[in-house]
């Protein structure tokens, strides 16, 4: 039976949004930038190079769909690049605590993401050969947090 093991927390900001793309025939995208962001737990520790994106995609059915690619150093000057898509719950509590750049509890509302990892130094290799899934919730005004767990 497979099981989760925790692995690190991701803390970021965001920037944005722009303006949506209504009308596209491909759907509507919500651009948010990932300004700043940490990683960090027992086996990394790492920060954003540079600004990644959210094509954010909103749902008719009350849930987003976010689409991130985002760029990290670690301590040690490696490189990780992380893409993760997955569901946001966009329920009262989520909203309301937006509106209010409040925090919110794991439990108050569905966000969860699969993370992909890409590294190059051997000694991030771990990244590369293990799925890792993440909860989320809002901390404060444009500041999100995760907790990642590797899949066992």
């Amino acid at each position: 039976m497979a099981g989760l093991e925790f692995e690190m927390t991701y803390r970021l900001r965001v920037r944005g949004p722009m303006p949506a793309t209504q009308g596209s025939p491909v759907g509507e995208h919500i651009y948010w930038e990932m300004s700043e962001g940490t990683l960090e737990g027992p086996r990394i520790k790492a920060h954003i190079a540079m600004p990644g994106g959210d094509w954010y995609r909103p749902g008719a059915d009350g849930f987003g769909r976010p689409d991130v690619r985002v760029q990290f150093i670690t301590d040690d000057d490696a490189v990780i690049l992380l893409h993760y898509t997955g569901l946001v719950q966009m329920n009262d509590a989520f909203t309301k605590a937006a509106e209010a750049a409040n925090a919110t509890r794991f439990e108050d509302h569905y966000m969860r993401m699969a993370m992909r990892f890409d590294a190059g130094a051997p000694k991030y290799a771990w990244l590369n050969q293990h799925l890792f899934l993440a909860e989320g919730r809002l901390t404060g005004k444009n500041r999100i947090e995760y907790r990642i767990y590797r899949v066992t």
